[in-house]
C-alpha cells in the first residue's frame, strides 16, 4: 500500500513573473483588487454590509419547502412537486410569473420577469420582448426608451382588460410610431415592433396592410439619409413581414409593388448591414410568402378542405427582381460600378431559383455575358450564383434550359493552372448535372460523358494535388447519383449503354496512360464505377479490372487501393466473372501462385455467387492442390508442401463467401456429399465449412435456402454430433468444438420436425448410456439441450421430469452424481438449460413455463439450500422469469418473499453478470411493492440485512441503492432519513467494501434526490466523510472525489467546506482543488465560446450556400434586435472582419497568363482563360520553394554549360565564398527592408548560374540583417544606394579583410585584422553576446588525447591560463566578459 502523500507542502516555486511583466501594473487576474475596489469607502459611509448575503426570495422559499412537510407521510415526490410549482405573484405591481391574463385569454407566450432588473419597471410577460427584458442595460439610452414605451403599453393593455397578445402590442406600437414626433421615440417604437411583428397573426397584417405599409414607407424616406442603420434595417424587416403575409390577390395592386420596390432599392446599398437586410427581406418575400408555403391545416376546420389552394411555382414579384438585376448588368455599370454588380449577384444567389423560367433564361444569359469581364470577383460570384441555382433543384429550371446552360458553361472553362476557379467550374457543372438527372435522366447521361472526358484527360493530369482531389470527388458524386440511377434497371441500362460505355472508356484510358499522383484517385474511382454499373456492364468493366489487377504488387504503394477496388468488383460483378477475367489457374489447370492474393479478397467480397461454380471450379482446384500437397509431403519437400497446404485451405476458405445469398441453393444436393466427406475426413477444412453452414442457416437467407439446407440435416448433424463428442487436444480444437455446438443449435432449428424428433430420441439414448459427469455425458447433455428447445411442450416436460428435476432436487437417483464436484457440474448445466427454457422466445418453451410454473416454483424454492454457488446466476434468472410470467402476482407472495434474501445475498458475488441479474430481480420486486403501495414495507424488509456479516451488509447497501435509483421519489422522508443514517454508520467502519458501497449509495442519493432534501443532510454527509478511517478513505479516494464533484455541482465548495471539521486537511484540500478546476474549466469554456463566435463570422471559402431551406431563412430573420444589445458579438465580428479584410487583400491577387511570342487580346472571348486567381505553375513554384528548405543547385558549386566546375582565383588563394559576397549581402539587406540596391554585374556566359545563386541568396538572407555601413533607413526618406566606391572583385579591387595577412589600412597603415572573438562584442554593453546563426561565444580550444595524461596535467594546465586571464575568469571578470562592478 503506497503512502498517501500530501500535495499541500511542496518546495516548488509559486507563480512567477513572465519575462518582461515584472513591472506591469495591470495583471490578468485581479480577483483581490476587484474585491477591494468593491468595498472601497463603504464601511465609512455604512452603505453596504461587510459581506455579501445569499438571502434571496428563492433561497427563502426553498428553505420553507424543505422544512414544511411531515416526515412520516410526505414523500420525496411531494417535495419535488412543491418546488416545481414555485412562483411569485404580486398583484400590486402587476408582475406575474405565470403570465396569465386577468380575462383568462392566454397570450402567445410568457416569461418570468421577476428574475430581471427590468421587472422593476415593466411587467410585460410576452415572449416576443424577452431579450429586451433579460438583456436590459441601464447604460443604453435606447434600452431605456424602449423599456419606457413597453411599460406604458403593458399598463394600457392591462387597464383595458387585454391579454398582452402580440396583436395588442402591434396595434399600440403602430399608434405610438404614427403619433411620435421625436426621432428617439420612433427608433424605440420601430425596434420594439421588429421584435414582435413576427408573432402577429396573418389576418391582422392583411387587415392593416395599407396603413402599416404606408407608415413603413414614410419611415424609409425619412431615415434614408440617416446615420442610424438599425432603424432602416428594422423598417425593412417589418415591411417584409407585412408583404409576406399578403395573399396572391394583393400582388395585383400597384401599391404592393411600390412597397416592394422600396425594399429592392436598398439591396445594392453601400452600407453592408442595410444591403444584407434588404437582400434577406427580398429572398424571404420571394420564397416565404404565405401562398408560396404549403398550407397548414387548421385544428378548428376553418379552412375548406374541398377547395385546394393552387400551388404557385413563382412569386409575382420575381419578374420585378429580374428586371432590376438585369438593369445593373448594363455595360456602363459593368465598366464603372463593378461593386454594384457584385451586390446584384449576391441578391441573385438567394432569389434566382424562385424566378419563372423565362426570367431564369434571361438572367443566365447576362451572367454568361459578364463572365467575360477581367474582374475575377465577378466571375467567381457568377459561378456561385449558378451553383446556388443548381443546388436548389427548382422546377422552374426545366431540363432543356438546364442542358443548354451546362453546354454554355463548358465554353467558360478557366485554365487548369488556376486551381480555385477550375474547382469552382467543375463543382458548378457537377451540381448542374445532378439537377438535370432529377429532371430528365436521359439528357443528363447524354451530357455527362463530355464532363467526364474533360476531367479525366485534362484536369486529372494537373500536378496540383488540390485540383486532382477536387475533380475526383466530383466524379465520385456523379457516379453515385447519376450513373447508378441510369443503371438501376436493365431497361435503363440498355437506354444509356452508349453513354455509360463512353464514361468507362474515358476512365479506362487513364489507367493505360502514364501518370503519377493520380493513380490512387483513379483506382479508387473505379471502385465507385463497379458499384454504380457493375451488375449490367460486366463486359465493359472486364478490361479495366484486368488492368488494375496487373498493377498489384505486395510492395506497391497503392496495394490497399487496389484491394479495395477489387473487392468492390467482386461484390458487383460476382466472383465468377472476376475469376473468369483473372483466372487462378493457367490453361493446364495449374494453380498460379502469383494470383493467390485474390483468395482473401474473394472470401470477403463474394455475395450472391453460384454454388455450382464453387463445386466445379474451386473445389476441383482445391482437390488438385491437396494432391500436390500430399505428393510434396511424401517427397519431404517441406516448402512446397506448406505452400500447397496453405493454398488448399484458402480455396476452401472461399466457401463462406459463396454461401452469402447464393443464386442456386438447390445445387446443395450435389455439394452436400462433398462437404460431408470434407468435414468427416479433413479436420483442416472444418472451420470454413462451419462458417459456410452458419451463413446458409442465418436469418438473412431466403426460405428456399433454409428448406434446401434442412433437407440434408441427416447428412450433416450426425457427423457434427460425432465431432462434438470427441475429446479435443489443445485450445484450437476446443474453440472449434464450441463452434460445432453453435452450428448444431442453429441447424436443429432449421431441420424438419421428424428429423428433430428422431435425433432427440437417439441423443437421449446416448445420454442414458453414458457415465455420470463424464466427458461423453456432458457432450450428450449439451446436444440434448440444443435439441430439447425445439421440441413440443410435452417433449420438454418429459425430458424435464426424467433428466432435470432429479438433479435440481438432488434426489438419490442413478441419474444424480454422488461426488460433490460432479454434482456441481450437473447442477450448473441443468440450471443453465432451465434458464434457457424459461427465457426462450419459442412458443413451446413459453407454453412449458406457463403450464408448469407451480412445479418450477416449488422446485426452485425447495432447492435453495441444496444448490451450489456456481449456479446462482441461473437460479436468479429462473426466479425473475417466474415473477414476470405471473400477471397478478401479489407483493407478499411466497415466491417474492423468498426471492428477496436470495437476490440480496448474491447481489455482488463472483461476477458482474450475477450482480446485474440480482439488480434486475430487486428492481422487479420493487416495482411489485410500488404497484401495491407498500414500498416502505419493502425497505423495512431490506433493513434486516444490516444485522448480517460484512458481505451481507455490503449487498444490502447496494440493494438500497437500486431501490433509491428506481423508486426513490415514492419513499417517505422518514424512511429515507433512517436508511441514510444506517449507511452513514457503515461509512465510518473499517471495512473497505462497506465504505465503498456506502459512497456509491451517497452518489446515487445526491443524483436522485431534490436539492432541499440533500441540503438537509449535507452536514451529516460531510461529517461522515471526514470521520472515515485513513485506510478506507485512501482506498475509496476516487469515489470520494467523484462524490465531492457532484456535491460541488449542486452546492458551492464554500458551503461544503463549512461542514468539514478544520482538522481534516484532505477534504479541505480536495474542495480547494475542485474549486480551482471548476473556475479553470469555466474560463476555458468561455474562451472556446468566444472563439466559436468569432469563427462563425468568418467567410467560408468555396461554393457554399447561406440558407438551404426557407425555414432556415425564416429563422435567420428573427434577429431583429438593437445593435447595442449584441455589442460583444459585434466586437468579435469586427475583429473577425478586420482579419478577413487583411487576408482578403493578400488573397485577392489576379494574374494574367501570357505568351512572350504573342500579344494578349483582352477583348477576345478566349482570353477569359488567361485571367487567373492564383499564379501559374511558373509563378507558384518560387513561392512554394520559399516554404521548403532551399537546396543549392549542383551542391552549391558553379558549373559551366558543359558541366565543368568553375573555381575563382579567390578560392585558389584560400578565401572561400563568393566574389561578390559583400555586394550580395548589402543588396540582400537592402532588399529585406524594401529598398532598391544596385545589383552586381556578372560575367558573360554565367548569367543563369549567377542569377539562380542570387535568387537563392535572397531567399536565405535573414530578414533582420542590419550592419553599421548599411544605407539609411526608410524613415529618412533616402535610398540605400550608396554613391561611394565599394571594394569587390580581383586584384586591386579585392577586399582588404582579415583574410589577407598583408592587408593594411590605406589611411593609418595599421592592420585591419581584429582580435579573435571581437565579432561577439556588443555595442550597448560590455562582455560577449550570442549571435544568431553563429557558435556560442566561447574559446574553442582543441582537446587531444595527450591532455588526459595525469603526469602531464600541470604542464597542460599552463596552456589555459592565458585564455582564462583574457576572459576575466581569474579576477572576477575585470579583463572581459560580464561587468563585475556595482552600479550605484
Amino acid at each position: 500500500m503506497g503512502k498517501f502523500r500530501s500535495k499541500l507542502k511542496r518546495n516548488g516555486k509559486g507563480k512567477t513573473w513572465s519575462r518582461g511583466e515584472s513591472a506591469t501594473s495591470n495583471p490578468t487576474q485581479m480577483k483581490h483588487r476587484m474585491k477591494a475596489k468593491s468595498r472601497f469607502f463603504q464601511p465609512n459611509l455604512s452603505l453596504a454590509a461587510a459581506t455579501t448575503t445569499g438571502l434571496t426570495m428563492e433561497a427563502v422559499h426553498k428553505h420553507e419547502q424543505s422544512q414544511a412537510f411531515n416526515a412520516e407521510t410526505t414523500t420525496v415526490n411531494d417535495v419535488a412537486g412543491s418546488l416545481r410549482s414555485f412562483k411569485l405573484d404580486d398583484d400590486d405591481d402587476g408582475m406575474s410569473g405565470s403570465g396569465t391574463a386577468p380575462t383568462g385569454t392566454a397570450p402567445t407566450g410568457t416569461i418570468k420577469t421577476f428574475q430581471t432588473f427590468a421587472s422593476n419597471y415593466s411587467g410585460c410577460s410576452n415572449t416576443c420582448f424577452q431579450k429586451l427584458v433579460t438583456s436590459f442595460r441601464s447604460s443604453s439610452a435606447l434600452h431605456k426608451e424602449m423599456l419606457a414605451i413597453l411599460s406604458a403599453l403593458t399598463e394600457i393593455i392591462r387597464e383595458n382588460g387585454g391579454g398582452e397578445s402580440s396583436t395588442e402590442y402591434f396595434l399600440l406600437l403602430m399608434e405610438q410610431i404614427e403619433a411620435a414626433t421625436e426621432e428617439r421615440d420612433i427608433v424605440a417604437g420601430v425596434t420594439l415592433l421588429a421584435m414582435g411583428i413576427n408573432s402577429v397573426p396573418a389576418p391582422v397584417l392583411k387587415k392593416r396592410f395599407a396603413q402599416t405599409a404606408d407608415t413603413m414607407q414614410r419611415l424609409l424616406q425619412r431615415f434614408m439619409e440617416s446615420t442610424n442603420q438599425s432603424v432602416i434595417r428594422h423598417v425593412i424587416g417589418c415591411l417584409s413581414v407585412i408583404l409576406r403575409a399578403q395573399d396572391y390577390a394583393a400582388w395585383s395592386y400597384s401599391s404592393t409593388f411600390q412597397y416592394f420596390d422600396a425594399i429592392l432599392a436598398f439591396s445594392i446599398h453601400s452600407q453592408p448591414k442595410i444591403r444584407k437586410a434588404a437582400q434577406h427581406a427580398i429572398a424571404l418575400i420571394i420564397h416565404g410568402s404565405c401562398f408560396m408555403l404549403p398550407a397548414i391545416k387548421s385544428d378548428d376546420n376553418e379552412m375548406d378542405e374541398a377547395v385546394e389552394q393552387p400551388k404557385v411555382k413563382h412569386h409575382p414579384a420575381s419578374s420585378r427582381v429580374a428586371k432590376f438585376c438585369l438593369a445593373q448588368f448594363k455595360p456602363e455599370v459593368l465598366a464603372n460600378a463593378q461593386t454594384t454588380v457584385l451586390h446584384t449577384l449576391e441578391l441573385l444567389k438567394d432569389t434566382l431559383y424562385g424566378f419563372k423560367t423565362e426570367d431564369i433564361r434571361s438572367v443566365c444569359e447576362h451572367l454568361l455575358s459578364i463572365m467575360t469581364a477581367a474582374n475575377v470577383l465577378v466571375r467567381t460570384n457568377c459561378f456561385q450564383t449558378l451553383y446556388s441555382l443548381f443546388l436548389k433543384k427548382s422546377p422552374n429550371l426545366n431540363a432543356s434550359l438546364c442542358a443548354k446552360l451546362l453546354a454554355a458553361i463548358h465554353e467558360y472553362r478557366p485554365d487548369k493552372s488556376d486551381i480555385r476557379q477550375t474547382i469552382a467550374w467543375v463543382t458548378v457543372l457537377k451540381e448542374g448535372h445532378l439537377h438535370l438527372a432529377t429532371m430528365q435522366l436521359d439528357l443528363c447521361m447524354q451530357a455527362l460523358p463530355r464532363l467526364i472526358d474533360v476531367c479525366t484527360t485534362d484536369l486529372w493530369l494537373s500536378d496540383q494535388k488540390e485540383l486532382v482531389a477536387g475533380v475526383s470527388n466530383c466524379i465520385k458524386e456523379l457516379l453515385q447519383d447519376c450513373v447508378s440511377r441510369a443503371c438501376a434497371t436493365a431497361e435503363d441500362a440498355q437506354c444509356n449503354r452508349q453513354s455509360v460505355s463512353r464514361i468507362i472508356a474515358s476512365l479506362h484510358k487513364m489507367l493505360n496512360a502514364p501518370f503519377g499522383e493520380i493513380s490512387r484517385f483513379v483506382i479508387l474511382i473505379f471502385s465507385f464505377v463497379f458499384e454504380a454499373c457493375g451488375k449490367l456492364f460486366g463486359s465493359e468493366l472486364t478490361p479495366p479490372l484486368m488492368t488494375i489487377c496487373k498493377r498489384y504488387d505486395t510492395q506497391s504503394a497503392h496495394r490497399l487501393q487496389i484491394e479495395h477496388t477489387v473487392i468492390s468488383a467482386i461484390k458487383a460483378l460476382g466472383p465468377e466473372l472476376v475469376l473468369t477475367a483473372i483466372p487462378l489457374a493457367d490453361g493446364k489447370g495449374v494453380m498460379q501462385l502469383e494470383r493467390s492474393w485474390l483468395l482473401p479478397l474473394l472470401r470477403e467480397g463474394a455475395n450472391g455467387a453460384s454454388l455450382q461454380f464453387f463445386k466445379e471450379k474451386i473445389v476441383a482446384l482445391a482437390m488438385d492442390c491437396q494432391l500436390k500437397w500430399k505428393e510434396f509431403a511424401e517427397a519431404k519437400n517441406n516448402s512446397s508442401s506448406h505452400i500447397y497446404e496453405l493454398l488448399c485451405c484458402q480455396l476452401w476458405g472461399l466457401f463462406p463467401g459463396f454461401c452469402r445469398q447464393p443464386r442456386d441453393p438447390e445445387y446443395l444436393r450435389y455439394l452436400a456429399p462433398t462437404l460431408g466427406a470434407a468435414v468427416e475426413k479433413n479436420p483442416e477444412f472444418r472451420p470454413p465449412i462451419y462458417d459456410g453452414l452458419m451463413e446458409l442457416l442465418g436469418d438473412n437467407q431466403s426460405a428456399e435456402c433454409h428448406q434446401a439446407i434442412g433437407q440434408y440435416a441427416k447428412n450433416f448433424l450426425p457427423r457434427l454430433f460425432n465431432i462434438y463428442t470427441q475429446k479435443p487436444n489443445g485450445t484450437y480444437e476446443a474453440d472449434q468444438r464450441k463452434r460445432v455446438l453453435e452450428v448444431i443449435r442453429l441447424y436443429i432449428s432449421r431441420a424438419p420436425a421428424d428429423v428433430q424428433l428422431e435425433l432427440f430420441e437417439n441423443a437421449q439414448e446416448q445420454l442414458a448410456a453414458s457415465a455420470l459427469a463424464s466427458f461423453e455425458y456432458d457432450a450428450f447433455f449439451d446436444i440434448n439441450a440444443a435439441i430439447v428447445r425445439v421440441q413440443t411442450c410435452k417433449g420438454i416436460k418429459a425430458y424435464f421430469d426424467k433428466y432435470m428435476a432429479p438433479i435440481l432436487r438432488n434426489d438419490k437417483s442413478k441419474l444424480v452424481a454422488k461426488d460433490e464436484q460432479k454434482l456441481k457440474k450437473q447442477q450448473r448445466k441443468t440450471y443453465e438449460l432451465l434458464r434457457e427454457l424459461m427465457t426462450s422466445e419459442l412458443p413451446s418453451c413459453q407454453k412449458f413455463t406457463r403450464k408448469n410454473s407451480i412445479v418450477l416454483q416449488q422446485i426452485l424454492l425447495d432447492s435453495f439450500n441444496t444448490s451450489c454457488n456456481v449456479c446462482q446466476a441461473s437460479r436468479l434468472h429462473c426466479l425473475k422469469s417466474l415473477i414476470d410470467c405471473h400477471s397478478n402476482l401479489a407483493y407478499n407472495d411466497q415466491l417474492v418473499m423468498k426471492a428477496i434474501p436470495e437476490a440480496v445475498l448474491n447481489y455482488k458475488e463472483f461476477s458482474n453478470y450475477k450482480e446485474q441479474v440480482a439488480e434486475q430481480l430487486i428492481k422487479s420486486i420493487t416495482q411489485l411493492y410500488h404497484d401495491a403501495g407498500k414500498i416502505n414495507d419493502f425497505v423495512d424488509i431490506l433493513t434486516a440485512g444490516f444485522a448480517g456479516d460484512e458481505m451481507l451488509v455490503t449487498n444490502t447497501i447496494l440493494a438500497f441503492r437500486a431501490v433509491l435509483q428506481q423508486q426513490g421519489e415514492h419513499l417517505t422522508v422518514a424512511t429515507l432519513e433512517f436508511v441514510l443514517q444506517q449507511v452513514s454508520v457503515f461509512l465510518v467502519q473499517k471495512s473497505r467494501k462497506q465504505a465503498e458501497a456506502a459512497i456509491a449509495f451517497l452518489i446515487t442519493f445526491i443524483k436522485v434526490m431534490p436539492i432541499p432534501l440533500v441540503a438537509n443532510h449535507l452536514e451529516a454527509i460531510m461529517r461522515s466523510l471526514s470521520a472515515m478511517t485513513k485506510d478506507t478513505k485512501r482506498y475509496c479516494r476516487i469515489q470520494i472525489g467523484y462524490l465531492l464533484k457532484k456535491l460541488c455541482i449542486r452546492f458551492s465548495p464554500g458551503e461544503l467546506a463549512g461542514f468539514v471539521p478544520g482538522d481534516d486537511d484532505v477534504i479541505h484540500r480536495r474542495l480547494k482543488m475542485i474549486r480551482k478546476r471548476t473556475r479553470r474549466d469555466l474560463r476555458k469554456k468561455q474562451n472556446l465560446e468566444a472563439q466559436e463566435d468569432s469563427s462563425d463570422d468568418e467567410l467560408v471559402s468555396g461554393l457554399q450556400e447561406k440558407s438551404y431551406t426557407i425555414d432556415d431563412m425564416l429563422a435567420d430573420s428573427d434577429s431583429d434586435l438593437p445593435e447595442d444589445m449584441d455589442a460583444k458579438d459585434e466586437a468579435g465580428a469586427a475583429a473577425a472582419a478586420s482579419k478577413r479584410s487583411k487576408n482578403a487583400k493578400q488573397q485577392k491577387s489576379t494574374y494574367i497568363r501570357e505568351d512572350p511570342d504573342e500579344i494578349v487580346d483582352l477583348a477576345d472571348l478566349k482570353s477569359i482563360g488567361n485571367v487567373l486567381t492564383s499564379g501559374s505553375a511558373q509563378t507558384a513554384t518560387p513561392a512554394q520553394s520559399q516554404k521548403t528548405k532551399a537546396q543549392l543547385p549542383n551542391g552549391g558549386f558553379k558549373t559551366a554549360d558543359d558541366g565543368r566546375l568553375i573555381i575563382s582565383d579567390k578560392a585558389l588563394r584560400g578565401q572561400g565564398g563568393n566574389d561578390q559576397s559583400d555586394d550580395d549581402s548589402d543588396s540582400d539587406a537592402s532588399m529585406a527592408y524594401g529598398t532598391v540596391a544596385k545589383q552586381p554585374k556578372v560575367k558573360r556566359g554565367m548569367e543563369d548560374d549567377s542569377s539562380d545563386e542570387d535568387k537563392l541568396q535572397q531567399k536565405l538572407v535573414p530578414k533582420r540583417v542590419r550592419k553599421g555601413d548599411d544605407a539609411m533607413s526608410m524613415k529618412s526618406g533616402k535610398t540605400t544606394a550608396s554613391s561611394r566606391y565599394t571594394a569587390g572583385g580581383k586584384g586591386i579591387h579585392r577586399q582588404l579583410t582579415a583574410g589577407n595577412s598583408d592587408a593594411m589600412s590605406v589611411k593609418s597603415g595599421k592592420s585591419t585584422s581584429r582580435p579573435a572573438g571581437s565579432e561577439y562584442g556588443s555595442k550597448k554593453a560590455k562582455g560577449d553576446m550570442k549571435k544568431s546563426g553563429k557558435l556560442d561565444p566561447y574559446a574553442y580550444i582543441p582537446l587531444t588525447r595527450n591532455n588526459l595524461n595525469k603526469r602531464k596535467r600541470s604542464m597542460n594546465s599552463r596552456k589555459f591560463k592565458s585564455v582564462l586571464r583574457g576572459a576575466g575568469a581569474e579576477n572576477g571578470g575585470a579583463g572581459g566578459g560580464r561587468v563585475s562592478k556595482k552600479y550605484k
